[in-house]
């Protein structure tokens, strides 16, 4: 159904959302609104993180595109906190704490790029620096160290400059490992878009019908209903939408009951398009019936 797409699509960005301006001159007084180099901004949260936690606080890592100058308006500055279990025993109730204040921090000090924080346990991160964990190695090798009272992470970074910290062989064998986990969540997340484009026509189906005067059916019985009413009856609809529910609501099932395990990204695709043509033309006949109406 769907049909072939000659050229290049326009991509269109999406609308601004408009910020009521009594929320902008409130946020404008805000004094951390008014920083506005990203590594002052991130400076000012490490300062305060560091001011409230003292030594639970190792070390403050602003990493990512941020420094490698690679930032876009959109993205995130992002963080790391390490904070020290070697010393100190992390209990529910550490823990706890912890999250509640720095979710005060967060919440009390707004700035004008969102902070992306992640909170890593200083054995964890030693453990995969050991490792030659490739994530740890390039926040070691691009990070700025914000906070570093523990003192280690500039002499690290230039003991991996000189080459002395490699991978090891158990960290290539651990990232193979992981490799079919990811691609098992990428299979799911492809069956779980059919399964959200099987309930786009569903509800699309129902909307076209009940705004016809008849009582929702079963999702089984849609296209049979659809067929007789708007095809063979009213003659305002097309076989071929009848034919595409019947075939992505059979996918769905089977799905459902594991005959199928995995979707192809371009019959995956050919699905997303003839859905959005499926439900345009359920809108339509909405329209057509509520017009006929009036």
């Amino acid at each position: 159904m769907a049909k072939e797409k000659k050229g290049d699509k326009k991509v269109e960005s999406s609308p601004a959302v408009k910020v009521p301006e009594e929320i902008k001159v409130a946020m404008e007084k805000v004094p951390t609104m008014k920083i506005v180099a990203e590594r002052d901004i991130a400076m000012d949260f490490a300062t305060k993180v560091y001011t409230k936690f003292e030594e639970l606080v190792k070390a403050v890592i602003m990493f990512g595109s941020s420094v490698t100058k690679e930032s876009k308006n959109s993205s995130d500055i992002d963080v790391i906190i390490l904070v020290d279990d070697a010393t100190l025993k992390w209990d529910d109730e550490l823990v706890s704490t912890y999250r509640e204040e720095l979710g005060k921090i967060i919440q009390a000090n707004p700035y004008r790029k969102p902070l992306h924080v992640n909170t890593v346990k200083l054995t964890t991160w030693w453990q995969d620096l050991m490792r030659g964990d490739p994530v740890v190695i390039n926040v070691i090798r691009y990070g700025d160290p914000l906070i570093d009272h523990a003192g280690f992470f500039s002499p690290i970074k230039n003991l991996l400059r000189d080459g002395k910290i490699r991978s090891t062989p158990e960290a290539v064998y651990t990232l193979l490992q992981r490799a079919p986990a990811h691609l098992a969540r990428s299979q799911a997340s492809l069956l779980s878009a059919v399964d959200g484009y099987y309930w786009a026509c569903v509800d699309s189906a129902h909307a076209a019908l009940i705004s016809a005067d008849i009582l929702p059916p079963s999702p089984e019985q849609v296209g049979d209903i659809l067929d007789e009413v708007f095809v063979k009856s009213k003659k305002n609809l097309k076989k071929e939408y009848v034919e595409f529910y019947r075939e992505v609501h059979e996918m769905a099932k089977d799905i459902v009951h594991g005959k199928i395990v995995e979707v192809d990204v371009k019959n995956l695709n050919s699905i997303r398009e003839d859905t959005l043509e499926f439900v345009r033309a359920m809108s339509e006949l909405v329209e057509e019936i509520f017009k006929s109406k009036k």
